[in-house]
């Protein structure tokens, strides 16, 4: 099929034939690196600019590749033409090397130029001149953030020139071209796009059971959008007179916040059945946030049983109180900060958001929570569970004063609900009946969202992969709560 009957089809049927212009050889579409390089959708070569804006002249880079994203693609799709000429049909230029020397860019020419050479792309993935064999198109080490607003995932790129053909750059030098079904389209199914097949039978494997270590078995080795090397992470700090009321406060290195009086902040509270955790477990979580331009502090908290029922919810209240004091020298804006939770801590959370007669008087109030699947929000009194005991108390007769359902006092605060479709059995109803009682007694209208295909944990831990549903939620809340 030619370029122009392909690219009329687009115009009649653009969700039908969205990016088939890729599919219809295997030497055509998105020439891509062949490994992530730290951005899930991997970086493509690119022409700078955009539209009329566009740099025909300027040396090429690379982008993370637009798939799917209608009219920006097309600086993007290459053809390897019969006279082995890598080729942009949209403008019919072709890809050139300033020389044929090693740190030499590469250009785009007239393909009818006597400076449009050929090229070889290589089954290894090796792509080089068909003059110099021994150079090859090279990613460069560093990568560089185009400057995006805080709640967007953000574009990078890499600059690419050619390179002697070495060992040590290989991981850099590979490319092949993109395959249609990692390329996102525009369709019913997007919102799952971001999920492999692998992952979602892991996790149904997995099933309704809270398992932290099959889960993280599942998500070790998946690629991140961004890297211990993008923040910058406090040690420990002290919020409270507990040697656990410590947190630590994570920057961005690579985005230039453009926000009106600093940056969005987010607290972090993990989970742990109440009598353990670590602020390690939402480090992914907490560098993904500030890799997107928020300013993250990841707190953790006094357990059960030596520290029982509401100690959990006074603990958030002092982090967010310091929170309030200290993070505009961090570049937070104290009028934009939200608190996130998960599990047991979004059971803390929940007291905090709900309950403010369990705070001192002058705790600061946040501008949004996140619950991502709330914990204990009853107790089954027939079989309560050990984590429930130890942080509620074995005295059956004052769980009614503890537990959250009934004890609502305060719904000013806008609060978004999640739970996995996996979750545990008891989840979904308690949460429901949650969303019940402030709807119909306090008549507040939370958000609530189903996070598909996902369990307990697996959802929290997809946070910075290129499955972003569960992180658009959040992303989307923070910044309607803030206009408000």
């Amino acid at each position: 099929m030619s370029y122009l009957v392909r690219k009329t089809l687009f115009s009649i049927f653009p969700i039908a034939v969205m990016l088939s212009v890729q599919s219809a050889t295997a030497d055509e579409g998105f020439l891509r690196s062949l490994h992530n390089l730290e951005d899930p959708l991997g970086y493509c070569l690119d022409v700078p600019g955009f539209g009329q804006n566009l740099r025909k002249d300027a040396p090429i880079s690379t982008h993370s590749c637009k798939y799917g994203i209608p009219g920006f693609w097309v600086d993007e799709v290459f053809e390897l033409t019969d006279s082995q000429q890598l080729r942009l049909p949209e403008y019919d230029l072709c890809l050139s090397g300033a020389s044929m020397s090693s740190g030499a860019l590469v250009n785009t020419v007239e393909c009818a130029a006597d400076s449009a050479h050929g090229w070889r792309v290589l089954d290894s993935g090796r792509v080089s001149p068909i003059e110099n064999s021994e150079l090859c198109l090279t990613l460069a080490a560093e990568k560089v953030y185009v400057n995006t607003p805080e709640n967007t995932l953000p574009y990078s790129s890499r600059d690419i020139s050619l390179q002697a053909c070495a060992s040590e750059y290989a991981y850099r030098q590979a490319w092949r071209w993109a395959a249609p079904d990692e390329q996102t389209t525009y369709s019913a199914n997007s919102l799952r796009s971001g999920m492999t097949n692998e992952i979602r039978q892991g996790l149904a494997a997995l099933g309704r059971t809270v398992n932290p270590q099959g889960t993280q078995a599942i998500y070790r080795d998946v690629p991140r959008q961004f890297s211990a090397v993008d923040v910058t992470v406090t040690n420990d700090i002290s919020y409270g007179p507990d040697e656990n009321n410590r947190l630590r406060v994570y920057l961005g290195n690579n985005r230039n916040y453009p926000g009106r009086s600093g940056a969005p902040v987010i607290i972090l509270v993990h989970g742990g059945g109440y009598i353990r955790g670590n602020p390690d477990e939402l480090a992914p979580v907490a560098t993904h946030f500030a890799g997107l331009g928020y300013v993250v502090v990841n707190m953790t908290y006094p357990f059960a049983p030596e520290h029982p029922f509401p100690a959990g919810a006074v603990s958030v209240g002092m982090a967010v109180n310091w929170t309030a004091e200290n993070i505009a020298e961090y570049n937070g804006d104290t009028n934009r900060i939200f608190v996130m939770g998960h599990s047991a801590g979004a059971n803390h959370v929940a007291n905090y958001v709900f309950r403010p007669s369990l705070m001192a008087a002058d705790t600061h109030v946040v501008a949004g929570a996140i619950l991502a699947s709330p914990a204990s929000l009853t107790v089954d009194l027939q079989n309560p569970g050990a984590t429930n005991l130890a942080y509620f108390g074995e005295d059956a007769s004052q769980w009614s004063d503890k537990i959250l359902l009934d004890n609502i006092e305060r719904v000013s605060i806008p609060v978004l609900v999640a739970v996995a479709e996996f979750d545990p059995p008891t989840f979904l109803p308690a949460i429901t009946q949650l969303v019940s009682q402030l709807a119909n007694e306090h008549q507040a209208s939370p958000r609530i969202r189903q996070i598909p295909d996902h369990g307990h944990i697996s959802y929290m831990a997809a946070i910075g992969t290129a499955d972003y549903l569960f992180t658009e939620e959040v992303l989307d809340f923070i910044a309607n709560a803030a206009d408000d």
